[in-house]
């Protein structure tokens, strides 16, 4: 029998939300899916719209485009929420302004 993947809590200080995402998900696909209106545009990690603030936890990224996210950027806390996948609870806070 499959195990389902293991699920954190991703806490978004924006709104405040708490949400489920598992690690197989980025906290972009998880907070898009609990209905938060997350700011992105590319969701591949080319543009840096997702650019979000690491508060606590750890992430694992995926491969992105090397101009949207600088290595200063990285050491200041920052990552992308359309690479970043959970390796445990999380509070993130986006960076970027929202789709208005």
């Amino acid at each position: 029998m499959a195990r389902a993947p293991k699920s954190y809590q991703v806490t978004i200080t924006n709104t405040g939300q708490v949400i489920a995402c598992t690690a197989q998900q980025t906290v972009l696909e998880a907070a898009v899916a609990a209905g938060i209106d997350y700011p992105y545009t590319c969701a591949s990690g080319n543009c840096g719209t997702c650019v979000s603030r690491l508060d606590s936890g750890k992430v694992t990224m995926l491969a992105r485009g090397d101009a949207s996210l600088s290595p200063e950027q990285v050491k200041g806390g920052q990552t992308l929420a359309c690479r970043a996948r959970p390796r445990g609870d999380l509070t993130v806070t986006w960076l970027g302004r929202g789709r208005k």
